[in-house]
């Protein structure tokens, strides 16, 4: 019986670790109307972006350790027709994206007055696996009913295990 029960033990502690990574992002899909682009909107503007933290994987046997986190904020600009609350924001790497960070649809996050702070999460692997990012991350308002405004652009560098 002892036997069983620490063979038990041990599968439980190897799939625990095998299980992939439950942290929490806070940003949710936004809703558009569905229907095909109207364009840009002269309404909006560029957002004010910010490079908040990017947190490379580490050596570790937890099930989060492999993971990278980049933070973004974003500010909406004084003197538009729109609120924050009311937008989705679109995120895209410009040229060659190897690592897939982004979803293709608009996203929005928790507000705080002007600003949103957008975590992404991505499979990064240990130090020994990283490679050096470097990518200029391209950001757009997006309306309900599917109106896009200018990009903004944010450059993104980091050593492997920085």
């Amino acid at each position: 019986m002892q036997i069983k029960c620490a063979l038990a033990l041990c599968v439980w502690l190897v799939a625990g670790n095998a299980a992939a990574c439950n942290l929490t992002t806070g940003t949710t899909p936004f809703m558009t109307s569905g229907l095909s682009s109207a364009g840009e909107d002269a309404g909006l503007k560029p957002p004010e972006l910010e490079l908040v933290e990017v947190t490379r994987g580490v050596d570790g046997r937890a099930s989060c350790d492999a993971s990278g986190l980049l933070t973004l904020s974003v500010a909406w600009p004084r003197g538009t027709d729109y609120k924050l609350r009311d937008l989705g924001f679109e995120f895209r790497v410009v040229g060659e994206d190897s690592l897939a960070i982004f979803p293709g649809e608009p996203l929005s996050g928790r507000v705080d007055g002007r600003r949103s702070e957008f975590v992404f999460l991505w499979r990064d692997g240990p130090p020994a696996s990283q490679a050096r990012i470097d990518m200029v991350v391209e950001v757009r308002a997006v309306t309900a009913d599917n109106r896009r405004g200018p990009p903004a652009q944010v450059r993104v560098v980091s050593a492997p295990g920085g």
